[in-house]
């Protein structure tokens, strides 16, 4: 009975081992020895923080000299809403230098405390600046998906649009799983145009201010399309937060266009995830986004329309909207 229950201790410290150990991170793709040094540390010593505090369910807790006030706290908001851990011991990764001046370590895999079929795995960015400091940590986009983004910019102009509006979205998906609701109402313009699909049954009547035809689903439903005011989004969202302890959104399959005439402004499709506490579902979402201040993009039309009832040729893209 003893060898029993021993052997029953030491199955259950063996499967909680993943969650305590360190991870060790490996920088390679930067010549200064000393920034990459510090890097590694850093990131090493990051890691290894989520870990602990999962492996304990406590408070995640990061040194204030190696990451800014601001990622810290979108840290902290990510966190509150799912913690996580990375489930390697060593990471060899490579640092790429970006167009503004930071630099960049991606697929760093984490694994999320629910494991369940709308709550999935990801991968996270870290973001530092030119002198080491952690700027960002942010949810990324498919990997073969970023890859393909840059494979198709025409110029080097084109490569630098993309890149930030790649970085955009990494924050614009990594705001809703943190719930910033700030964030996401400095990113729509007040004028934004928003437009949420929905279905209904053939009895109800569809509204005729849009010029989209109306979508027959084949069993006797057809998708409305509702304009909402920003302010009508935001709060919706503002709620919506406060009633789930978690949101995770996600982003599939997604191309960019960019306007043939303005070159500054850029259509994304993208197909979305979006899982919370209560409620789930997938669609298509499209946004405008508008780049002619490279360091503030803003969200000029949002339009989402219902996955299961919305055939890919049938989703918005930049051409269904007139730039004046």
């Amino acid at each position: 009975m003893k060898r029993i229950l021993l052997l029953i201790l030491l199955i259950t410290l063996w499967l909680a081992l993943p969650a305590i150990h360190n991870t060790n991170v490996i920088l390679c793709g930067l010549s200064d020895a000393g920034m990459n040094a510090k890097m590694q540390n850093r990131l090493s010593e990051l890691i290894t923080g989520f870990n602990k505090a999962y492996a304990a369910k406590n408070e995640l807790n990061v040194s204030s000299a190696s990451i800014s006030p601001v990622a810290a706290k979108s840290l902290n908001e990510m966190w509150q809403g799912k913690s996580f851990l990375c489930p390697e011991t060593e990471l060899i990764l490579n640092v790429l230098k970006r167009s503004d001046g930071n630099y960049e370590v991606r697929n760093i895999p984490i694994l999320y405390e629910t494991k369940s079929k709308s709550v999935l795995d990801d991968e996270i960015v870290i973001v530092f600046d030119a002198s080491g400091i952690i700027q960002g940590v942010l949810i990324a986009l498919e990997r073969e998906k970023y890859t393909q983004m840059f494979a198709d910019a025409y110029t080097l102009q084109d490569r630098k649009l993309r890149e930030i509006i790649l970085n955009f979205l990494e924050n614009f998906r990594t705001a809703y799983n943190r719930k910033d609701i700030s964030y996401l109402d400095q990113v729509f313009s007040d004028d934004a145009l928003i437009i949420v699909g929905r279905v209904l049954s053939s009895q109800q009547k569809l509204p005729d201010q849009l010029n989209k035809p109306v979508l027959k689903t084949g069993d006797d439903k057809n998708v409305e399309y509702v304009k909402l005011k920003k302010s009508q989004y935001i709060g919706n969202l503002r709620s919506l937060f406060a009633k789930n302890r978690f949101v995770k959104v996600e982003f599939a399959g997604f191309k960019i266009q960019q306007h043939h005439s303005k070159p500054n402004f850029y259509g994304v499709q993208l197909f979305q995830k979006w899982s919370s506490s209560s409620y789930s579902d997938e669609g298509y979402l499209f946004l405008l986004i508008d780049l002619r201040d490279e360091d503030k993009p803003i969200i000029w039309v949002r339009t989402w329309q219902p996955g299961e009832f919305t055939k890919p040729g049938d989703a918005f893209d930049l051409a269904d909207f007139t730039l004046n």
